[in-house]
């Protein structure tokens, strides 16, 4: 069964890599270098992108798998798009460089001329070697790759001021490190607002199927099939940071499905015409897909196939025990692997990205195909409205608090992930029921006065959301500021007076507000318990924490239990969880990496202290991550932190002293 699963496997991803049966499909792989790579280096054999692209088997040697990414400022529906269109040929070839996104020309940030950029496709234990060399003219940069773990190399994390100083303009920086851990991840700028401007890209390191508990619920798992969604707007990212009172706020005005739509201007009603993604399959088998949310504003996105239910078989490159749903809900940062059963009439059927929350006013969404191998090029049947649903049944990692549970039974027809149970035994260490270290961390925002604000000699970081005032984001009242130089690689360049956590405040902490390097940390081996809630209920957010180097468990998620606590923060979350009213599970819990604090609920994550580093735990809501919505978990003492390579980039304040005019 094995062995024949292995020869599909590899008879597809042939068929793949010479047909290119749809448009966009192994897109990144096939158009990866502009120039002849030289992938023998001295006694080291590098391997190229599609000698990396193939069927994982056990006991198979690993490749030094090489990539060459070359950052720019670029034009979606730019002058390279008067000389051809993507299509399944030019795709093919390497001759197209039009990017066409949802069909209005505007400013970009690219990675090799694409849109989403090169995906990077491995097995498990290949080392992965990626050069990055920034040609975006006044900008510095990094790449973080969200999922990877990065064990034995946690200064490859790509997080600036704190495992790598950026890279400047003209510059190439090496990442090197092992696929140690498999699944859906994906790499993105982790510099200010690059993401939002295109700066992002799948990363997907398979496994062997022995290896994969629901290996045998699906047929295929090839390039074809990953699909990187991602929220879109007209204007480059700074316009909209820290906000200018005319525009329109910091929503998204497109949906992307993998780097194609189109758009429909809402005064003219013309819609674009540039293609959208399309995904082909054959009747009767069953694909595995690999959905990556790089949405960058807080809309949560709601995605759903025509006539099709998602069987949801892992979540942020984890197994989990498979669950069935119509509508599938994630958040910023989140990656959900799924089963589609090709078992409909061939046909063209209608996929549907659907915006939701502050995205739910301005109708945010857009749509991909899934197409039957012999069907239309297009499907029979209108595109839904906004306010159509071609799904009814089970609703997967609602929004709303009210229904979240640690029970996998649903709620009004919704499951959060929360109600998800891991695939694979769970480590009975981090289910004891007194975790090693418990932290408490209320989120919020703290509004300034516009006098405060613009005290003369005051730089308080900050950004207008709709309503024209000047916000922060804090953890626990602390606002995280970057250090001026790498924590890993100089933390004694570093004053420390300006690391800080709630036991040890700067001296100008008022108690309700505080900027500075806020770092917990942990012994190496320790049982971490964190305790999240979200203190701003009219807010109507759900915030998606993400863990850098670690796979945590949700433990419990939900809102209060008692009905007369109404807000939750440092006082009442503490109080709540003293009185046994903070539900947890421990009944196989999932593994993630991202995971929402409801609306005015309650986040309980635990995870096993064991790789040890600097790690960042934040929003990943953009514009609440680069002011201040952060905070580091620093695992083990200095001594316990594998040292940086020699001769890594140093970086830093330059204050010579001043020395006194010459006679």
């Amino acid at each position: 069964m094995i062995s024949m699963a292995l020869n599909r496997f590899a008879v597809l991803l042939t068929l793949l890599m010479i047909l290119a049966s749809f448009a966009n499909a192994g897109h990144g792989n096939r158009r990866m270098h502009k120039a002849p790579i030289d992938y023998s280096r001295g006694h080291v054999q590098l391997s190229t992108p599609m000698e990396c692209l193939r069927p994982c088997r056990e006991n198979e040697p690993p490749k030094i798998c090489y990539y060459h990414f070359t950052l720019e400022i670029y034009s979606a529906q730019g002058l390279a798009c008067s000389l051809c269109t993507p299509n399944m040929t030019n795709d093919l070839d390497d001759t197209c460089q039009c990017v066409t996104a949802d069909g209005v020309e505007r400013t970009i940030l690219t990675v090799n001329r694409m849109l989403p950029g090169p995906s990077i496709q491995v097995c498990q234990g290949d080392k992965i070697v990626i050069d990055v060399k920034n040609l975006m003219q006044g900008m510095e940069t990094s790449i973080h790759w969200h999922g990877i773990y990065q064990t034995g190399t946690p200064y490859q994390d790509g997080v600036p001021f704190v495992t790598q100083c950026p890279i400047a303009t003209g510059l190439t920086h090496r990442y090197q490190f092992m696929a140690t851990n498999q699944g859906t991840h994906f790499w993105h700028s982790h510099d200010a607002l690059q993401k939002m401007d295109g700066l992002y890209g799948s990363l997907i390191v398979r496994e062997p199927p022995q290896s994969d508990p629901n290996s045998h619920l699906y047929d295929y798992d090839t390039p074809s099939t990953v699909m990187l969604i991602s929220d879109w707007s007209h204007l480059e990212a700074t316009e909209h940071y820290p906000g200018l009172l005319d525009t329109p706020g910091q929503t998204a005005e497109a949906v992307l499905i993998h780097g194609r739509g189109q758009w429909i201007n809402q005064t003219s009603k013309v819609r674009t015409t540039s293609p959208l993604a399309v995904y082909t399959v054959k009747q009767g088998k069953r694909y595995r897909f690999r959905m990556i949310n790089a949405f960058c504003t807080v809309c949560p996105a709601e995605l759903s196939f025509q006539n099709h239910d998602m069987t949801v078989i892992a979540s942020d490159g984890e197994h989990l025990q498979p669950v069935s749903a119509s509508i599938l809900t994630s958040y910023a940062g989140e990656r959900y692997d799924f089963i589609i059963d090709a078992s409909q009439a061939v046909g063209t059927y209608w996929i549907r990205v659907r915006a939701v929350g502050e995205c739910s006013g301005p109708a945010v969404q857009q749509y991909g195909i899934l197409r039957y191998e012999g069907g239309p090029d297009l499907p029979t049947s209108e595109q839904p409205l906004y306010s159509q649903s071609f799904a009814q049944g089970l609703i997967l990692n609602s929004a709303s608090s009210n229904v979240c549970s640690t029970s996998t039974q649903p709620i009004d027809g919704n499951l959060c992930a929360s109600g998800f149970r891991s695939a694979l035994p769970v480590d009975e260490e981090i289910l004891k029921s007194v975790p090693d270290f418990k932290f408490y961390l209320p989120s919020g925002f703290v509004i300034f006065p516009n006098t405060e604000v613009f005290t003369p000699n005051t730089y308080l970081q900050y950004y207008v959301p709709p309503q024209p005032v000047a916000i922060a984001s804090v953890i626990n009242n602390i606002s995280f500021v970057s250090p001026p130089a790498p924590l890993i690689s100089q933390r004694n360049h570093i004053p420390l007076k300006s690391i800080c956590n709630g036991e040890n405040l700067p001296k100008n902490c008022d108690g309700s507000y505080c900027a500075c390097t806020h770092v917990l940390s942990v012994p190496l081996n320790a049982v971490v318990e964190i305790v999240f809630c979200d203190t701003v209920p009219q807010s109507g957010l759900s915030h998606p924490f993400h863990l850098h180097g670690n796979a945590f468990r949700i433990i419990g998620m939900g809102a209060s239990a008692d009905p007369s606590v109404t807000v939750l923060n440092a006082t009442t979350i503490r109080d709540l969880d003293r009185r046994g009213l903070l539900v947890r599970n421990f009944d196989q819990p999932p593994a993630k990496d991202t995971a929402i604090i409801p609306s005015n609920g309650y986040l309980i994550t635990r995870f096993l202290a064991n790789n040890p580093g600097y790690w960042l735990y934040h929003c990943h809501f953009v514009f609440h991550s680069i002011t201040g919505m952060e905070v580091v978990i620093q695992v083990g003492d200095v001594i316990d932190i594998p040292p940086v390579p020699r001769n890594f980039p140093t970086c830093g304040d330059y204050l010579p002293k001043i020395s006194p005019i010459s006679k």
